[in-house]
């Protein structure tokens, strides 16, 4: 009987083996808006009192959160060692009347960013998307301007795509290295890039919708079109997305104003509805704030549009970054959890620590579900407020005048 039942054990083993090696996880930081005016005089308070725009990142605070940040990430420390890192723009800080030239505060604020990435991150990958302030024309100007854009820093700084640090591109029928580059346009500023053999990031140039862009609408066109090719090829090869942008879809929490003109919007959202199954979230910047927001897509599906709060305090926040895991089950991709991290000062001293995560935060009414989209339609915008300014001891309660604003319709 002993020997009878070993084969049937052994199967169960077989299968148990089987399914765990077909879950596969990715691990990737995301960090945003810097806003780094490195021969700024003053320092940057990590803790403000709430919103002051001229308490943009000063040179030395950088180099002390950049060297904080390195010394807690990696094999059996506070952060797990990424796969990739994903920078969600902004690099540039706020100009003021005595800086440079717009061309000289653009190029050094830049070239000193990407440069620290870079040392931060030695071996690992950097995606960089594109902020409203890193234009070489204006706030909220154009990606390419006389010549010049942020994809031609990175490359004179050590990227070997202005996009993709690596410079891996994909080759067609043959194994590729992750991350690696689909397809992009390097003269408005939006991508593809391959994060696995089923996974895929668009990462989308958002300053364009924007209202205060100077972008023609056939410009704009030309980048709707491309995400809708992008998202049917996804759908075509059976492949999860990820998309990423700096500036989100919907309206601000703080006054109800739209961070896009209305017509971008309704297309937008009319695209990723169609092709909802494909994409398994949405990552942005932009406001500072710790924050996501609920895309309805039909009454009991969900979209994340997940926020990572800024490097810089300028808007009231703490700096933080964030980890995101991502987990493969038979071929389909989902966020699975994040992990926002924290940055405070304790006795003239930088702190970081874990401040949550969201599957513990949220998801607790069913603990075992792997796609955090799913926990979306049971949180209510009370639940997120109160982390809004990543615990900023100084600035606890965000004054959130459109709470609506929380769903996006």
């Amino acid at each position: 009987m002993l020997f009878q039942k070993v084969p049937s054990i052994i199967l169960g083993i077989f299968i148990l083996l089987a399914n765990t090696a077909s879950a596969n996880l990715i691990h990737f930081l995301t960090i945003t808006d810097i806003h780094l005016k490195y021969k700024q005089s003053h320092i940057m308070k990590i803790d403000p009192a709430g919103y002051n725009s001229s308490n943009d990142m000063d040179n030395k605070s950088f180099l002390k959160l950049s060297l904080l940040i390195k010394n807690h990430v990696g094999p059996n420390a506070l952060i797990p060692k990424p796969d990739f890192i994903l920078y969600l723009g902004d690099t540039v800080g706020h100009r003021g009347f005595f800086d440079f030239s717009r061309k000289d505060l653009v190029q050094r604020n830049e070239e000193k960013t990407f440069t620290k990435l870079q040392n931060i991150f030695p071996d690992t990958p950097i995606i960089s998307v594109f902020g409203n302030n890193d234009s070489f024309e204006k706030d909220y100007g154009s990606f390419l301007f006389q010549g010049l854009s942020p994809y031609k820093v990175a490359m004179k700084v050590g990227f070997k795509n202005g996009f993709l640090s690596t410079g891996n591109t994909c080759n067609a029928g043959k194994a590729s290295v992750y991350p690696c580059i689909l397809n992009q346009n390097d003269e408005y500023g939006f991508f593809g890039i391959q994060l696995e053999k089923t996974l895929m990031l668009i990462g989308l140039n958002s300053v364009m919708f924007s209202p205060e862009s100077s972008d023609t609408p056939q410009q704009i066109q030309i980048q709707m079109d491309y995400l809708e090719k992008q998202l049917a090829q996804a759908k075509e090869q059976g492949m999860s997305v990820l998309i990423a942008m700096h500036i989100p879809v919907g309206s601000n929490v703080y006054d109800g104003s739209y961070f896009w003109k209305q017509p971008y919007q309704n297309t937008f959202l009319r695209i990723i509805r169609r092709y909802h199954n494909q994409i398994k979230g949405i990552l942005v910047g932009h406001t500072h704030m710790e924050e996501f927001k609920v895309i309805k897509v039909s009454q009991n599906e969900n979209i994340g549009e997940y926020f990572t709060a800024g490097l810089s305090t300028s808007h009231g926040n703490s700096p933080s970054i964030k980890d995101f895991t991502i987990e493969e089950n038979n071929k389909i991709w989902s966020i699975e959890n994040y992990t926002t991290y924290q940055i405070h000062e304790t006795n003239n001293k930088l702190v970081i620590s874990k401040y949550y995560d969201f599957h513990d935060a949220y998801c607790k009414k069913d603990p075992k579900e792997i796609d955090i989209n799913t926990c979306l339609s049971n949180i209510k915008f009370h639940d997120i407020l109160p982390r809004y300014t990543v615990n900023n001891p100084n600035y606890r309660n965000y004054k959130a005048r459109s709470p609506q604003s929380f769903y996006i319709n």
